[in-house]
């Protein structure tokens, strides 16, 4: 079988997924990919309100430091698709704000963080609110189904690019690959989106936290490319607290955190014009794989993502182009 006749089912259209997807476009193989939103990006999506309000309710931003990664980020930027977060971050604990002495560039997508996996899934083959439930082998390649049933095709390689746990339910009649991907454990967290229509006076853009609920507490609004008003923040409490509260409504959630928020600022109570909770429930891969990525070349199967070689967009970009190289040898 040739390369150019082989067809490749991405599951998950996470940075990962999309990255792997490109790079075995390029090398002639016919690739779809499957996911359940309505739109790509998985935790680099992006919130918005009726109220004009913008969220980068996920990823808060990413930094570089593999030299092919760098490479590519200076296309990005060339392209407008990405740009450095000039931002005023530090650290924040009982009430004293500390700034980071460090001097790492933080890079953000532009006009929010999804906009790199729409980047990378330019002329991608996508099927989005689609849901695949169930996985069959076919001759040496895969059969998919969605959850109401719908036969979605055959394909000679399978890609899974959902959080770990997602991934390995569909693996039950696999059971050593799946447990492969069960080793990768994830921790919870809860994200709060609150905006104001008056800027809080706060003389800085950025802080992580140690000493409460809330782990991180960003102004959206101050990175490149955000609508300046209102006044957007995101709060992201850390895994214990998120954990512990995995279940809570949103409501409860978002006034516990919006209480928490104004404690740790310091500063009186304000009505949000816009509050709302988001759950990420595998958000922090807090044990991931040490490979780069899984692949089976007997099976056709491999899996990617954040969770392998390293938690952070650039981890999940690489584990993609690792997965790539190791499926365009099948033949």
């Amino acid at each position: 079988m040739s390369t150019r006749n082989q067809t490749v089912a991405v599951i998950g259209a996470g940075i990962g997924g999309l990255s792997c997807a490109r790079q075995l476009c390029a090398a002639g193989f016919g690739v779809r990919i499957f996911d359940k939103s309505r739109g790509v990006g998985g935790r680099v999506s992006v919130r918005r309100a009726e109220t004009d309000a913008v969220f980068d309710h996920g990823a808060q931003y990413f930094t570089v430091k593999d030299a092919a990664m760098a490479q590519e980020v200076e296309r990005w930027t060339a392209a407008g698709v990405v740009a450095p977060w000039q931002c005023r971050i530090g650290s924040l604990n009982s009430g004293q704000w500390k700034p980071t002495k460090s001097e790492t560039t933080r890079y953000v997508g532009v006009p929010g963080m999804t906009a790199i996996a729409k980047h990378l899934a330019v002329d991608a083959d996508l099927v989005l609110q689609t849901q695949v439930t169930t996985i069959a082998r076919h001759d040496r390649g895969w059969r998919l189904f969605a959850k109401d049933g719908q036969d979605l095709g055959i394909f000679d390689i399978l890609i899974l690019n959902a959080p770990a746990p997602q991934s390995a339910s569909l693996l039950n009649d696999f059971p050593s690959f799946a447990q492969r991907i069960r080793d990768a454990k994830f921790a919870p967290c809860w994200a709060v989106m609150l905006a104001f229509d008056q800027r809080l006076d706060v003389p800085w853009d950025a802080a992580f936290i140690d000493d409460s609920s809330l782990s991180w507490i960003a102004r959206n609004s101050s990175k490149p490319g955000r609508p300046a008003k209102p006044d957007c923040w995101v709060l992201h409490a850390n895994p214990d607290w998120s954990t512990t509260h995995l279940e809570d409504s949103q409501e409860e959630v978002t006034a516990r955190l919006l209480t928490t928020f104004w404690q740790v600022l310091g500063e009186p109570p304000q009505q949000p014009m816009f509050a709302a909770a988001h759950r990420w429930r595998f958000a922090l891969p807090s044990e991931p794989l040490e490979q780069q990525c899984l692949f089976d070349e007997d099976l056709r199967l491999g899996a990617c993502g954040d969770w392998c070689g390293g938690p952070r967009i650039e981890g999940a970009y690489l584990s993609g182009l690792a997965l790539a190289e190791a499926a365009s040898k099948v033949r």
